[in-house]
């Protein structure tokens, strides 16, 4: 458990800790970790709190927009997770992870856009040609955006 988590745990046992003030003192590393571990322990709302206080003092961090970003599918805020995962790609730029554009691209699924997802998927895939796991999607986006384009037009033609 890190200090961080210690801290945090034994302040909320007196109230509502101040999580910005402690976060304050650690890297985002630290801060991510930490998420990392309230999470194991079911502690979403102490991990969502931690997570915007890392954000504040660290908006620029890829620890904390990739922590955070994997927060918010947790909890299935799609819109919050595709804003810290293009924050990412862009703080990235040349050197984005694969790992990142899948998440992303998986992000704008679930809010049923497949054109955007196969867009993403894409231009993916020109970055990381080799990558199996955006291969996949690429693929499955593919048949997707197909059935989607065949239903809506059997449904115009009737």
């Amino acid at each position: 458990m890190t200090r961080l988590t210690q801290t945090l745990i034994a302040e909320a046992s007196f109230g509502k800790p101040r999580i910005g003030y402690y976060a304050s003192r650690f890297s985002p590393s630290e801060i991510r970790q930490t998420i990392a571990e309230l999470v194991i322990q079911n502690n979403m709302e102490m991990a969502r709190a931690l997570s915007e206080a890392g954000l504040a003092l660290y908006p620029e961090s890829e620890d904390m927009l990739s922590i955070s970003a994997l927060l918010a599918e947790l909890e299935q805020d799609w819109q919050s997770a595709q804003l810290h995962l293009e924050k990412l790609l862009e703080l990235q730029g040349a050197n984005s992870k694969a790992v990142v554009w899948h998440h992303l691209i998986r992000v704008v699924r679930c809010q049923l856009e497949p054109q955007k997802a196969l867009d993403l998927a894409k231009k993916a895939i020109r970055l990381h040609p080799h990558e199996s796991t955006l291969q996949e999607e690429l693929s499955s986006l593919g048949v997707e955006t197909a059935e989607h384009t065949l239903i809506h037009a059997s449904s115009m033609a009737h």
